[in-house]
């Protein structure tokens, strides 16, 4: 009798914690429609904390904290911008969106490595030719090896992203 009701008991904390999962996408979607990404970030992580295995909402946290991670981006905020983006990659490895933003921050801090890397793994999975500062970081990384110049500095613009057809 003791075993069926620990059994009953565990089965409960079972189907609360899978019907969490609907109930916090639900929110975050809502959140994301209202322009708060903040609520959206948190509503979406505790779907995915209710249902781990659910690779649809560890995509949609790719995608949420991608758009967090954009305005951070816009808004000059680098270091927030690059948690949000390792952060939903935490989520889904293969976000290109996530990947290229990453390669655009390393761009900006002649990480040229980093930029080709990242810049190239975006390209890759999203089917598309390497973004125009993977050449350049390539350039800039060429003439860094030779001795030639000093590292490109930039002027000081972020590069803009093309809009990955509003995916996010």
């Amino acid at each position: 009798m003791k075993n069926l009701a620990l059994s009953i008991g565990c089965l409960m904390v079972v189907i609360t914690l899978w019907s969490c999962a609907p109930y916090h996408q639900e929110n975050a979607q809502n959140a994301v429609a209202q322009g708060r990404l903040d609520d959206a970030a948190s509503e979406i992580q505790a779907a995915v904390a209710a249902d781990p295995s659910n690779l649809l909402l560890k995509h949609m946290a790719a995608e949420i904290l991608t758009k967090r991670g954009v305005k951070s981006y816009q808004d000059g905020q680098m270091l927030a911008a690059r948690a949000d983006f390792q952060s939903a990659l935490n989520y889904d490895g293969n976000y290109a969106p996530a990947w290229d933003y990453l390669g655009l921050i390393a761009f900006s801090e002649n990480d040229w490595s980093n930029a080709i890397s990242y810049g190239q793994k975006a390209a890759g999975l999203s089917v598309q030719p390497d973004p125009t500062y993977v050449q350049q970081a390539e350039d800039q990384l060429r003439k860094v090896r030779s001795g030639g110049i000093r590292p490109y500095i930039g002027s000081g613009r972020r590069h803009r992203r093309p809009n990955y057809n509003d995916s996010f």
